[in-house]
């Protein structure tokens, strides 16, 4: 078997983009060579000591072709075992019978050969892979090349309009006081993290890297979901402020946000139905929305009762500087006992079966000690309060059991981080002065990066958004006000952005989500060709998608049509 051909998986079009393989081989005659593979997907960072199990792959018979198909994504570490009768998961502490261990660099599309002789391992390159991000580069180089010919179109459109078409403006307009101007930045912030949102939702173009993390650590999609309600809370005191301004009683300002957080728990609930059908027995009660009816209510309800109609301007140059801070001062206690309750409930309540304090997936995680464990207090609050059959299902890498990860726990560092962009909002309102916004908002970035970075990297509080902790909670609100900030100066302070594509579908975030979980398996939002197998086709159709519900918001804003709650 010297040729490539003679092996059962050597050409480019039996596998599929991310994927690799192995070609097995052997002239021991006498061996009970057996292939065990381990993702590292399936260790935590920081904990290698507590991962997976290697899982028996296929055993490698001398003079017989075979192969094994391996994902790319992760890196995969290798361990063959000389055993008769071996058992289907190995500890990775346990190297007993092991020949060899070695983790190859694969990617995808390569072919390669492992070869076992003489008790050592060998391992070559038959078919060279290839480069995976190609098609994102291309295509969304394309992509921002038509956006900057659109921009580049409107400019000229508006250069001539000034010079051709002469407005005439009459006395009645000129006496007319300029309305208060829009911070076209928070649009442009829930916009992003809206179509962002949606394309992630969607596939992320196939690239699972742009995805969500398995459990501990950080991708770029993790980051979406934190922004888009963090924004929320920004805008919290500035709608507040306007009713205030109207005169509008409490009551009815309450009314409001008990209105507002129903509906979009009930809008949430019935989202859950459109893909497993409305079976009461197995209905998802948590979500996406709900957490923002939940987490909405409480942030709203505690500034309303908290805060003060006419805060006292403070003369001292020292207390102005920390202004916002002593206007909510109140719900900053509030804030931190939530913190503590859900620090107390997460390390201090005893689950049965399981470690006082363990934050771990659960399943084959840690050998599989705690298989029953998956996250720790927050999974045992859901399995006992709602049930499993109410809760969201998904395969994992860990094999464990249901977890919702927009669970009852996670709420309360959810409100937390609302709170955070309430504070935000605050700043906005207190300070007029775009350098004096911009500097407390990146003080605080500093400051709450520092505090997550500190409670992940020691490793006390990892930073893992399926259970929403409190360094998660740091990190992704450091992103939001940097984030923040940085449309700030470039379509506010600098207007050299229009905040485009983002402004326009920001007005109507909310209807673009709903809109896009209602028609997620729809033509013309979504469509396939064959098996798309093909990253350039799943690309594709992620952003024609991502496309037409710009489109729509953006007719929507032509209307002047904006759905709120």
């Amino acid at each position: 078997m010297d040729t490539m051909d003679e092996w059962f998986c050597d050409e480019e079009s039996t596998l599929g983009y991310d994927e690799a393989c192995i070609n097995l081989r052997t002239n021991d005659k006498d061996s009970n060579a057996w292939l065990y593979l381990l993702s590292a997907d399936c260790a935590l960072k920081m904990m290698i000591s507590l991962q997976c199990p290697y899982t028996r792959t296929k055993q490698i018979v001398s003079n017989l072709s075979s192969s094994v198909i391996v994902d790319t994504v992760r890196s995969t570490s290798f361990r063959i075992l000389d055993a008769e009768d071996p058992n289907e998961f190995i500890s990775a502490k346990n190297t007993s019978d092991v020949i060899c261990e070695l983790t190859p660099n694969l990617g995808q599309y390569g072919v390669y050969e492992l070869s076992v002789q003489n008790r050592s391992c060998n391992i070559k390159t038959l078919n060279t892979p290839t480069y995976p991000y190609t098609e994102l580069l291309v295509i969304f180089g394309v992509l921002i090349l038509v956006l900057f010919g659109l921009s580049g179109l409107k400019s000229l459109w508006n250069v001539f309009k000034k010079k051709c078409v002469k407005r005439q403006l009459d006395d009645t307009t000129a006496m007319k006081q300029p309305s208060k101007r829009r911070v076209k930045a928070i649009d442009t912030v829930r916009g992003a993290s809206t179509l962002l949102m949606i394309f992630v939702n969607d596939g992320s173009g196939g690239y699972r890297i742009l995805g969500h993390a398995t459990w501990n650590g950080l991708l770029p999609g993790d980051l979406l979901f934190p922004c888009f309600i963090w924004i929320m809370g920004v805008c919290i005191p500035i709608a507040m402020a306007g009713q205030m301004k109207r005169m509008l009683p409490k009551h009815m300002i309450f009314y409001g946000i008990v209105k507002r957080s129903i509906l979009m728990f009930l809008i949430g609930l019935s989202l859950n139905t459109v893909s497993t059908g409305p079976q009461l027995e197995t209905i998802r009660i948590f979500g996406v929305l709900q957490r923002f009816g939940i987490t909405y209510f409480i942030v709203a309800l505690i500034y309303l009762c908290l805060m003060t109609r006419k805060p006292k301007k403070t003369q001292s140059p020292m207390l102005k500087e920390v202004q916002d801070f002593l206007l909510l001062l109140p719900q900053w206690c509030v804030m931190l006992v939530i913190v503590a309750v859900h620090c107390f409930i997460t390390f201090c309540l005893k689950v049965p079966g399981c470690p006082t304090g363990y934050l771990g997936p659960g399943g084959l995680h840690d050998d599989a000690k705690y298989f029953d464990c998956v996250g720790g207090a927050a999974g045992y609050i859901d399995r006992m309060i709602l049930k499993e059959s109410h809760l969201h299902h998904s395969a994992t890498v860990y094999k464990s059991g249901p977890y919702d990860p927009e669970g009852i726990l996670g709420t309360l560092t959810t409100t937390f981080q609302v709170f955070l962009g309430l504070h935000a909002g605050i700043i906005m309102m207190t300070y007029k002065d775009w350098k004096e916004r911009v500097i407390r908002w990146l003080t605080w970035a500093a400051f709450f990066s520092c505090i997550g970075c500190i409670l992940h990297f020691t490793n006390i509080i990892p930073v893992n958004k399926k259970l929403w902790s409190l360094s998660f909670v740091f990190v992704t609100t450091s992103f939001s006000l940097a984030f923040l900030s940085a449309c700030y100066l470039l379509v506010d302070v600098i207007k050299v952005w229009n905040g485009g594509p983002f402004r326009i579908p920001g007005m109507n975030g909310l209807l673009l989500y709903v809109g896009h979980m209602v028609c997620y398996q729809n033509f013309p939002f979504h469509w396939s060709i064959g098996n798309m197998d093909s990253r350039a086709l799943r690309l594709c159709e992620a952003i024609w998608g991502l496309g037409l519900w710009t489109i729509i918001a953006y007719i929507m804003h032509r209307k002047r049509i904006y759905i709120t709650l």
